[in-house]
């Protein structure tokens, strides 16, 4: 389904194509080691259909809180959970 990006999956969009589903291999790099978003994509490239899709799966860990940009080294860093 190019260029169909829903965030999670429905009726239509089976989990496998949905952006929900492809979080998990971006965390699997980030928790591992920061990246800059170009070393990022190459890395995880082959899980997206295009960088469209990528950046939507940043935007979507982002407002999770699951990432965090670092500007002054220029990377993306995943968010340890807190336990309190």
């Amino acid at each position: 389904m190019r260029g169909v990006f829903l965030i999670l999956p429905n009726k239509l969009i089976p989990f496998k194509d949905s952006v929900i589903s492809k979080i998990a291999h971006v965390l699997d790099v980030l928790t591992v080691t920061d990246d800059s978003v170009e070393r990022l994509f190459e890395k995880t490239s082959h899980n997206f259909e295009d960088v469209n899709q990528f950046i939507l799966a940043l935007d979507v860990l982002f407002v999770l809180e699951k990432i965090e940009i670092d500007e002054e080294l220029k990377v993306i860093r995943y968010v340890k959970a807190n336990h309190l």
